[in-house]
């Protein structure tokens, strides 16, 4: 391994030239990006549950998780930018099966997370059209017509390439601060008229120590203060990722902690936690603080449309992300030349790319069996989170060992920092199989999230195996 101080020279060398990537992303598009990949203000409704202390847990989720996360993500993100971010990272620090894991389990967190990408546009339009038609769009029909246009989209889009990837995260990242600007109206309203619930929605009151608190802790953490390290998986595609990827961390961060709590605050100043929809918060707000006539009408249709634009964002970025991994596996020969094999024209991990959206609409599909919109999305939020509490395990320990071969060394702070979100992740991890929101049976829904876990972990596990085996017989081949 190369020392920290030679910032990877060789292998940025190796990746843009050798692999045909090209360098699409400046710091101005890596910024939007990662508010896109970030922010989804659906999880307004999560901490919301909590009631009035839901900014003592969100400062308690910034403080142990999100600011850790940043500073391991800056450093390592400078000492080794290379194509595939978390995977090389990973692999470096610990050994090669590690970074299949990791990246293995980042892949199942995008492939989860964005396959209630139906439910998500179902529930945000049946609050723009109304009770009459709410349960025609609520339907099964119209969601899983729903899922397959949101992974068609995600296809052409990351077929075309990062440069009009980049500009579906700056129109995401744009309707995403306008829908949080609705939401500031919206508050700052209720502080002024007084409105009844407004007395709950901003206090500094500790949360009580429950199993309640600790599951909406350790969603909130993990679920909407993780991504920073996505963006990395493009570096060999970003002009100076040795700088950009770190600055527009820091650069992104305050909107992003801001946004969040403010965000939950607007939500409790005119919905109960009990009564939070856990799939689309914002247009649930919009409709409540307008009302359903002409006027109100209008802002709900328009958040609606913002909502469904922001997420669509989000998933074209994801998917691209996610589709990075194998094609880097395959340059390390774990995974067939097939995920490797670039677009001829668009110069895109194209083959790649459409089993990510092919496998996100199948899982997306699967969901809805045996449970209705709000239950698929917690189902299928929960199965993310896990995965992606196992990714970040892995990243922490990374600061926490020490690099393998020692040749990048971490602060006694950095480590202090790394330990926190480590225990994050892993307390993370255990509370996934429990549900906050109604669903048919809680044993049934821990059963379906532990399952989903297990059962990808095992697979990725096999895949790397297989990998392994191949690599070992194509370097005998040669040898021989």
């Amino acid at each position: 391994m190369r020392p920290e101080g030679a910032s990877y020279s060789v292998a940025r060398e190796m990746g843009a030239g050798k692999h045909g990537l090209k360098r699409e992303l400046r710091l101005r598009d890596l910024v939007p990006m990662q508010i896109a990949i970030i922010v989804w203000l659906g999880w307004i409704s999560y901490a919301a549950k909590q009631g009035s202390s839901q900014v003592a847990l969100w400062v308690l989720a910034i403080v142990l998780f999100y600011l850790p996360l940043a500073a391991v993500v800056i450093k390592l993100s400078r000492a080794i930018p290379v194509e595939g971010g978390v995977y090389q990272w990973v692999k470096e620090g610990f050994s090669p099966l590690a970074g299949y894991i990791a990246a293995w389990n980042l892949t199942v967190y995008g492939l989860f997370a964005f396959a209630v990408v139906g439910p998500v546009i179902a529930n945000s339009f049946s609050y723009a059209t109304g009770p009459g038609r709410a349960s025609t769009l609520l339907g099964k029909p119209f969601t899983l017509t729903a899922t397959v246009a949101g992974c068609l989209i995600a296809y052409i889009f990351n077929v075309r390439g990062l440069h009009l990837a980049k500009w579906a995260s700056a129109a995401g990242s744009i309707t995403t601060v306008l829908a949080f600007l609705a939401l500031m109206f919206l508050l700052v309203r209720a502080w002024v008229v007084k409105m009844p619930l407004v007395h709950n929605s901003f206090s500094l009151a500790w949360p009580p120590l429950s199993i309640l608190t600790l599951n909406v802790f350790s969603k909130m953490a993990i679920g909407a203060l993780s991504g920073f390290d996505s963006s990395a998986v493009f570096t060999e595609e970003c002009r100076r990722p040795e700088n950009d990827v770190g600055r527009s961390v820091v650069i992104a961060s305050p909107l992003i902690a801001l946004m969040y709590i403010l965000g939950t605050s607007a939500l409790l100043a005119y919905i109960s936690p009990a009564s939070a929809d856990l799939a689309s918060p914002v247009p649930q707000v919009i409709r409540a603080g307008f009302g359903a006539h002409a006027l109100g009408n209008t802002f709900t249709i328009a958040a609606s449309v913002g909502v469904t634009i922001s997420f669509m964002a989000a998933m074209v970025v994801f998917v691209g992300v996610i589709a990075r991994l194998p094609m880097v596996a395959g340059w390390d020969g774990l995974l067939p030349n097939w995920w490797s094999e670039l677009h001829p024209r668009f110069r895109t991990p194209s083959k790649a790319i459409a089993m990510v959206t092919l496998t996100m609409a199948i899982i997306g599909a699967l969901m809805l069996i045996g449970a209705g919109n709000q239950e698929a999305v917690q189902v299928g939020i929960a199965a993310s989170n896990a995965s992606l509490a196992i990714v970040y395990m892995l990243i922490f320990g990374i600061a926490l060992a020490g690099f393998r071969s020692r040749a990048l060394r971490f602060s006694v702070g950095l480590r202090v920092a790394a330990l926190a979100g480590f225990l994050v992740g892993l307390f993370a991890l255990a509370f996934e199989i429990f549900p906050l929101g109604d669903v048919a049976s809680p044993l049934i829904f821990g059963m379906k999230v532990a399952a989903a876990v297990l059962v990808t972990n095992v697979f990725g596990a096999f895949l790397y195996w297989r990998g392994a085996q191949r690599v070992r017989t194509l370097a005998a081949s040669a040898g021989s």
